[in-house]
């Protein structure tokens, strides 16, 4: 995550009010908590994998003095829950992920306690501390999608939008398990997505796209303009490394390139990027996977509002087991509702309180969800349009908006 980013999140912090709620006093522990027996537990599950000496986060909570200057914060943040960052509802009343980033609400009203208490230091442990839990990896890495060369994004365009045509050199067909996006320049990415090409019609068109303009890859803002193309891997802002559910995967052709499209945004600057991908991948899985959409495209976001809802609804058009979703939206995105209509009965597949533009990603589901044919999707996403002057509506830019659910899938 870039610096900036970081720094941005912590300044939300911030301008929190700084008083808690009367919800958050009462669920306050009666003992006062300490630092070494109660919060830096928290700390080193939570947050220290990140706030580490050197690491993304912009500041270290890896030891008492650490957490003492900024007891204030963690408070703040915490109890807003904006961190730890996890932007789906991981509280078990709409689902709960693999990935989730969560605190519980004792261990909110502990760390509330301990800071309002002046952040006591208690006795240090005759051991060790607690090791910081480890950021997500991949346990293997078999292929790396390389770039192979370093692209700088127009500088007249705020938002760039690049395609190129990468050869994987498959010589049999193999499934992606798991994937690592390492951008170049994580401050510039948006997001990207790296596409499987499966005939030699959709290759040529590729080719022809890519050789038709002078540099490195091709323009294509508005689609990749190659039709009938697979997603294989998406990523955005704070996305880390995932692992696919045990038995699926995404196949990649074997002789077939691939087209990976970023989405440059020179918000934070223009750098020379050089994106990687690292691949897990099997020979064959139980289940081949696709990655499937619910949007609301006819968006239409007058200015000046606190809370502007838009929704759209579409069939399911065969049974499906849900296995994940990464929900998008850009910078009005306040919340999102994903539910699914089974004989008038509805189920919640997804719920966000509180958007970050700042970190997306996918997320799988600790239960998997049945969907049948005939079954109803909808989503409604909610925006703030406070600070707008102009009527937004869906796009492709950063300050344009979308509203987008997709979903992880194997058809049964």
């Amino acid at each position: 995550m870039a610096r900036t980013q970081w720094i941005l999140g912590t300044i939300s912090m911030f301008s929190l009010l700084a008083c808690g709620s009367k919800d958050d006093e009462a669920s306050a522990p009666l003992r006062i908590p300490t630092y070494h027996e109660d919060v830096a537990p928290i700390l080193a599950e939570h947050c220290q994998s990140c706030h580490e000496k050197g690491g993304i986060a912009p500041f270290s909570l890896v030891d008492y003095e650490d957490a003492r200057r900024t007891a204030e914060a963690i408070r703040i943040s915490t109890t807003a829950r904006t961190m730890p960052p996890f932007v789906l509802d991981n509280s078990g009343e709409c689902n709960t992920y693999v990935e989730g980033r969560w605190l519980s609400d004792a261990q909110i009203a502990t760390v509330a306690a301990w800071a309002r208490a002046g952040a006591p230091e208690g006795e240090p442990p005759k051991g060790a501390p607690p090791a910081p839990k480890a950021l997500a990896s991949l346990d293997r890495i078999d292929m790396t999608i390389d770039m192979k060369d370093t692209y700088t994004p127009d500088a007249a365009k705020f938002d760039d939008y690049r395609c190129f045509v990468l050869d994987p050199g498959l010589a049999e067909d193999v499934f992606i398990t798991g994937f690592h996006v390492r951008p170049g320049v994580a401050s510039m990415l948006h997001h990207l997505t790296l596409f499987s090409i499966d005939t030699p019609e959709q290759e040529a068109l590729a080719e022809s796209l890519d050789a038709a303009e002078p540099g490195f890859g091709y323009s294509c803002i508005d689609d990749i303009h190659v039709p009938n193309t697979r997603w294989l891997v998406g990523a955005g802002p704070g996305s880390g490394a995932l692992t696919f559910p045990e038995g699926t995967g995404l196949r990649m052709r074997a002789g077939r390139k691939t087209i990976l499209q970023i989405h440059y945004n020179q918000e934070n600057g223009r750098e020379a990027d050089r994106t990687q991908i690292d691949l897990r991948l099997e020979k064959s899985v139980p289940k081949e996977a696709a990655v499937r959409r619910i949007a609301a495209t006819s968006l239409l976001l007058p200015p000046r509002q606190p809370k502007v809802d838009q929704s759209a609804s579409q069939p399911v058009p065969m049974n499906v087991t849900l296995w994940g979703l990464w929900p998008h939206m850009h910078k009005l995105g306040t919340g999102m509702h994903v539910s699914a209509t089974h004989e008038g009965e509805e189920k919640c597949l997804a719920q966000v309180n509180n958007w970050d533009f700042h970190w997306q990603g996918f997320a799988h589901y600790t239960k998997p969800i049945d969907l049948s044919w005939g079954d109803t999707m909808r989503i409604t996403c909610t925006y703030d349009t406070l600070g707008r002057d102009t009527t937004t509506t869906w796009g492709q830019g950063t300050n344009d908006e979308m509203c987008i659910a997709f979903f992880y899938l194997t058809e049964n």
